[in-house]
């Protein structure tokens, strides 16, 4: 169980890292498809070496040699069935953690050597109602590492915590024949809880640490897109698939920048 731990701690570290954030959706013709957030952290590659290694005296010189390089791609229902009677011993909440993200799954690269750093958490799906409660479900994975507790307590205690992306934050998809949105619900008071002091030095160096980190949207279909409703979104040589970012901080003064519709040209 060890491994697990260390694989959804990178999870935890992505909220306090600079890095560029990308959602994406691959659709098939029957409207299954695969959903995937995944980070580009090769920015914060010897902060995650350093939490890799921590606590891991077992390991050898040669081992942690090899581990430099790693491709991994971690199924929760495979890990449930292997894990089952360390699973099943597990704290209620974070066995129940695991209940519901069991369909999901977790996948990382990292070369040291080439300054490659990505991690993923994606989802399967056969229909877009799957989709209802997908960042529910990715904060339930968080909850999964033992040291979240503390991970909240520095995101409440500190200034770094109104940098971080807002959890909770409802985020629905609708898919039909002729087109698609993306739709992000915002309570009064989330929509108030980013605000940015210009005197402030700490947030200067915060937005000075965020300048470079962005978040990518990316949806393919299987139908040619016809138009969208943001105006700097670009769109592939075959019209399947539309690509536009935002700002790291313009994301968290305004979540709702990301929504989109989509209208499908008449095959």
């Amino acid at each position: 169980m060890h491994r697990i731990y260390t694989l959804l701690l990178a999870v935890i570290i992505i909220s306090f890292s600079s890095c560029t954030v990308k959602e994406s959706i691959v659709f098939n013709e029957d409207g299954s498809g695969d959903f995937l957030i995944s980070y580009d952290m090769a920015s914060v590659m010897s902060q995650m070496k350093g939490a890799f290694s921590e606590g891991d005296d077992s390991t050898s010189s040669d081992e942690k040699k090899a581990s430099e390089v790693v491709d991994t791609l971690m199924v929760f229902s495979e890990i449930m069935e292997t894990y089952k009677d360390s699973v099943s011993a597990l704290p209620e909440d974070k066995r129940l953690a695991l209940e519901a993200v069991k369909d999901m799954y977790m996948k990382m690269k990292m070369d040291e050597a080439n300054n490659v750093f990505d991690f993923g958490i994606g989802l399967n799906f056969n229909t877009i109602e799957d989709l209802k409660d997908i960042q529910k479900r990715i904060e339930k994975a968080k909850t999964l590492n033992s040291q979240n507790g503390q991970v909240d307590a520095m995101k409440e205690g500190s200034p770094l915590g109104k940098f971080m992306a807002n959890d909770k934050n409802d985020v629905g998809y609708n898919f039909t024949d002729n087109g698609f949105s993306r739709v992000t619900t915002v309570s009064e008071e989330e929509a108030k809880a980013f605000k940015l002091d210009e005197n402030s030095e700490e947030d200067k160096q915060f937005l000075d640490y965020f300048e470079n980190s962005f978040y990518i949207v990316e949806y393919t279909f299987s139908k040619k897109i016809k138009s969208t409703s943001i105006e700097n979104a670009q769109l592939s040589s075959d019209k399947k698939t539309v690509t536009y970012k935002y700002s790291w901080i313009d994301f968290l003064s305004n979540p709702k920048l990301l929504d989109i519709n989509i209208e499908f040209e008449n095959e």
